[in-house]
């Protein structure tokens, strides 16, 4: 495949996020039309309407100029955040109106849709291209790491890292790439013994991406096994996979809180539309794993309880639940309003990243 320019970084951008926020879009309208709700307008894209028709059931579908997002308004919603009144709670088939079990169900289903699009992505790959497996035993250790330094031995085979279980190779790589320059404590199992061992990594920079990451020192003691997997199989390392993946984003997050990571591994529409055309060029398989991860991405962050996000909705209606009524509106209305600004601070921040480092590089 020839050079990719910035034009096909932007093909291959909406290739990606253009079908995620579909199905997160999708899980908000499907929840609603079973729980009552009227779906007046489902819209891929923000901004000025370029293409829209209305359905027999009056949804009106469109697609805006910025390709950034979309939203499904229901009847009763003040705007596309879903932000409601309290007279809005009469109306009959609006959002506001509906249960809160039901409203929890609603915007939980968004989110839901990504983790689910993430799995079925997977486990097509597995069933179709097939995936490798590789034991987590030490097959060389190299000189001067921290491998080496901290005991292990050719034919070791890690159990678990930090309490964390390793049953793939893989995972001991991802684990050891998030921890530069710190103490860990492996359990390793060597000739039938079973004990613990503290390692202290090392660390390695990365220019490109600006990345600080973590270094053990080992190979593998083989190159793995690969085969198709089976529909059941498939689908149960998938959903692992997911889990797993969750978890690593959530460990980089709480890096990033506490200072022990940099810049480089925050992510916005810039660099996700580079590394989007790095995984066409790779090929379908690569494209399509990276579709999976940018949709568990997105459905796990659409889950942070802040305001604006469906995680500060549903941190609304379990609080109405236990309470017995809803927030007052002018409190969701300031929280909602906050959220907003706070997205937008984070959205300009990432969008800076992604420019600047896309011209120091």
């Amino acid at each position: 495949m020839p050079d990719l320019g910035g034009f096909n970084q932007i093909l291959f951008f909406l290739l990606v996020i253009t079908p995620i926020v579909f199905i997160h879009e999708l899980g908000h309208y499907w929840a609603a039309r079973r729980a009552g709700v009227v779906v007046e307008v489902f819209s891929i894209g923000f901004g000025p309407e370029l293409y829209a028709w209305v359905d027999k059931n009056g949804t009106r579908w469109r697609i805006g100029a910025l390709p950034l997002g979309g939203f499904v308004k229901m009847r009763g919603d003040q705007n596309a955040a879903s932000m409601t009144s309290a007279s809005a709670r009469e109306i009959e088939g609006s959002f506001a109106g509906a249960g809160v079990f039901r409203r929890i169900a609603i915007v939980a289903a968004g989110p839901a849709a990504n983790f689910l699009l993430g799995i079925l992505l997977f486990a097509g790959v597995y069933m179709g291209a097939g995936k490798t497996f590789i034991p987590p035993i030490i097959g060389e250790v190299m000189e001067e790491g921290a491998a080496m330094e901290a005991g292990l031995k050719e034919g070791d085979k890690i159990l678990a890292i930090d309490g964390s279980e390793i049953g793939d190779f893989n995972e001991l790589r991802a684990l050891i790439f998030e921890n530069p320059d710190k103490e860990v404590f492996f359990e390793v199992e060597r000739q039938g013994d079973i004990f613990n061992l503290p390692v202290q990594l090392k660390s390695s920079y990365s220019k490109e991406y600006d990345i600080t990451f973590g270094v053990l020192g080992v190979r593998s003691s083989a190159a793995g096994e690969f085969r198709k997997l089976g529909i059941s199989e498939a689908f149960y390392v998938a959903s692992a996979d997911t889990l797993n993946l969750c978890a690593a984003m959530l460990r980089g997050i709480g890096r990033l809180v506490t200072g022990q990571a940099s810049g480089g591994e925050i992510g916005g529409p810039v660099r996700i539309a580079e590394l989007s055309a790095d995984a066409a060029q790779q090929g379908l398989v690569a494209f399509i794993i990276f579709t999976a991860l940018i949709s568990i991405n997105l459905g796990l962050i659409n889950l942070f309880p802040i305001p604006a996000l469906d995680g500060g909705h549903l941190v609304f209606f379990l609080i109405e639940a236990v309470i017995g009524r809803p927030l007052p509106d002018k409190m969701q209305e300031r929280l909602n309003r906050l959220g907003v600004s706070l997205l937008l601070s984070l959205m300009v921040v990432v969008i800076s990243l992604d420019i600047v480092r896309k011209f120091t590089s």
